[in-house]
C-alpha cells in the first residue's frame, strides 16, 4: 500500500514537471518571436481572415511618407540594427542584425543581446549594412517554430506561394527597398560572399547563370528578375531542412527605392 503511494505521488510530480517543462518552452518560444510590435508604425498588410496580405503592402508602389518601423526607438535597444526585413505572407517580419568583426554574435542572441535559441536575423560584415553591396546576404535560423526562416523553404518550393510572397521589404529610418524574389533554391554551405567576387561582372554573371542552371524538385525560378550587372541581389539564407550540411537560399533582385519625405 505504501509502495502504491509513492508511486501515485511519483507520478503526480512527473505529471507537473511535465506540464511546468511545456510552459517554460512555449515561454521561450513567444519571447523569441513577440514584442518587435511595438517598433512597427506601419503593420503588414492583413486580408480580412487576418492573414498577412501576400505580395506588397496592399499593393501599393506610392512612396510612403515615412518608415513602416520606428527606428528611433530600436536603435535605443541595441546600436547593431542595421535594417528591417519583412515578407508579407509570412511570419518574417524581423530586424536585421550587424556586429563589425564578430559575425557570429547574433547566432544566438536576440535584439537586446541576451541568450536566444532563435537568435536574430543578421548580415556578416562582408556586406555593408547600408545593403548597397551587388550582393548583401541575411543569414537567419530554420526553426521547427517557423520563426525566423522557419518557413522559407516551405513557402519557395511551392510555386504558388512563391508568386504570392514574391515581394521583400527592407526598411531602413530614411528609405526602404523592394526586391522581388527570381530563384529559390538548395545549395552546399561554401561560403557565397567569400568565394565570389561580385564586384567582378563577369564572376557575378557567370554565378546567376549557374543559379538557373540548377535541377532540383526543390528548385523554383522567375526568368523575369533574373538579374544583370549592376542588378542589387538581396539572398535570405538558411539551414536545408533536410540536411543541415547543406544551406537554402532565396534570392530576390532590387526593383524599387523609396526615399521617405519625412
Amino acid at each position: 500500500m505504501k509502495q502504491r503511494r509513492i508511486l501515485t505521488v511519483l507520478g503526480v510530480v512527473f505529471a507537473v514537471l511535465c506540464v511546468a517543462a511545456t510552459i517554460i518552452a512555449t515561454l521561450v518560444t513567444r519571447s523569441a518571436r513577440s514584442g518587435f510590435e511595438k517598433y512597427t508604425v506601419r503593420p503588414a498588410a492583413t486580408q480580412a481572415n487576418g492573414e498577412p496580405e501576400p505580395g506588397g503592402e496592399g499593393g501599393s508602389q506610392t512612396a510612403p511618407e515615412k518608415s513602416a518601423i520606428d527606428f528611433k526607438a530600436l536603435l535605443k535597444e541595441s546600436n547593431d540594427v542595421a535594417a528591417w526585413l519583412r515578407i508579407n505572407g509570412t511570419a518574417v517580419d524581423y530586424p536585421v542584425m550587424y556586429r563589425e568583426g564578430d559575425n557570429g554574435y547574433y547566432l544566438r542572441r536576440d535584439l537586446y543581446g541576451d541568450y536566444s535559441n532563435a537568435g536574430s536575423l543578421f548580415i556578416e560584415d562582408y556586406n555593408s549594412p547600408d545593403f548597397t553591396d551587388p550582393v548583401t546576404i541575411i543569414y537567419g535560423h530554420h526553426l521547427a517554430s517557423g520563426e525566423m526562416f522557419g518557413k522559407l523553404q516551405a513557402t519557395y518550393t511551392n510555386a504558388e506561394t512563391f508568386k504570392k510572397c514574391q515581394e521583400i521589404i527592407v526598411y531602413f529610418s530614411e528609405k526602404e527597398l523592394h526586391y522581388k524574389v527570381f530563384c529559390a533554391v538548395p545549395l552546399d554551405n561554401a561560403h557565397i560572399l567569400y568565394y565570389h567576387d561580385f564586384d567582378n561582372e563577369s564572376v557575378y554573371a557567370d554565378y546567376f547563370d549557374q543559379m538557373f542552371q540548377i535541377r532540383s524538385l526543390q528548385a523554383v525560378f522567375d526568368e523575369e528578375y533574373k538579374p544583370q550587372p549592376g542588378d542589387h541581389v538581396l539572398m535570405l539564407s538558411t539551414c536545408y531542412s533536410t540536411d543541415y550540411s547543406r544551406r537554402f537560399v532565396v534570392m530576390a533582385k532590387l526593383t524599387d527605392e523609396f526615399v521617405y519625405s519625412e
